[in-house]
């Protein structure tokens, strides 16, 4: 079983509501396009502290998988894969069907450690507000996750109060987008003592951080019935149409979530955004 998401359901009742849901799913298709990202399947298991197997793991998999590939962690671009089947497919002029690819054994690696450090991190957010959840059967160790959860851990000062996420539902063409309370800021924040009463009080300074940093910070996911998939930029495919000049239009490495909340604006995708800071 793979992970669940409450998620925009389009009507098929009519065939106007057909042709809608259509539209929205098309437009959604062309935003990622121009995003030039693909999606990576980077699994629905993983291995807990006590070297148990877990299911239902493909959403922390997922944001793991996005959150590296961005701080520059993966020493080999998983979606070099799709640039090496283009060009294969371009010599011999046939329409071929790519399959999902999957990260690199290294890679899969780091992923699934960090995405066992997210799992406690967040489940434990969702636990401080529903503590009845986990008699409930709602959260466990191999419950079935989904992108709500994040809700509970946009304010955060964690690293997780500093990310962006955007999840693009490939059945509905509708996309949710969870801002952090403190994205856009250097993560960790500087402690300063300030002057409180007669005493000094310990805080935290956030100060703002480069745009680099920010497009680190903006994971960016695919779901599909059942499952979960990270939408990684083609890194390989965007440096080499940049060599040989192919490419004039602005290429995203990786979109910051202004850049995001703009294409969603242009291409008329349908949207919601959570915001930590609200």
């Amino acid at each position: 079983a793979s992970d669940q998401k409450s998620s925009f359901n389009g009507s098929t009742a009519g065939n106007g509501e057909v042709t809608s849901l259509q539209n929205a799913v098309h437009s959604q298709s062309q935003m990622l396009s121009e995003m030039n990202v693909v999606p990576i399947d980077a699994g629905s298991t993983n291995i807990n502290e006590r070297k148990e197997i877990i299911n239902n793991s493909c959403f922390y998999l997922s944001l793991a998988a996005s959150y590296l590939s961005g701080v520059g962690a993966f020493a080999i671009d998983p979606t070099v894969i799709y640039s090496k089947r283009s060009h294969t497919n371009d010599d011999s002029n046939q329409t071929i069907e790519m399959d999902i690819a999957t990260l690199p054994k290294r890679e899969k690696q780091l992923t699934m450690k960090l995405a066992l450090q997210l799992k406690r991190a967040i489940e434990a957010a969702v636990m401080l507000v529903h503590p009845d959840w986990a008699s409930s059967g709602m959260v466990g160790e191999e419950v079935q996750a989904f992108s709500d959860f994040l809700v509970y851990a946009l304010d955060s000062d964690s690293v997780l109060g500093h990310w962006s996420i955007a999840v693009f539902d490939e059945a509905s063409g509708f996309v949710d987008v969870y801002r952090g309370r403190h994205y856009g800021k250097i993560y960790p924040p500087t402690k300063v003592m300030t002057r409180h009463g007669r005493g000094r009080k310990e805080q935290l300074q956030y100060k703002d951080c480069d745009v680099e940093t920010k497009r680190a910070n903006t994971l960016t996911l695919r779901y599909i019935p059942g499952h979960y998939q990270p939408l990684l930029p083609e890194l390989t495919k965007m440096s080499n149409e940049r060599r040989k000049a192919r490419k004039a239009e602005q290429m995203y490495d990786r979109a910051t979530l202004d850049e995001i909340l703009h294409l969603l604006k242009k291409w008329k995708v349908l949207h919601v955004v959570t915001d930590g800071r609200a």
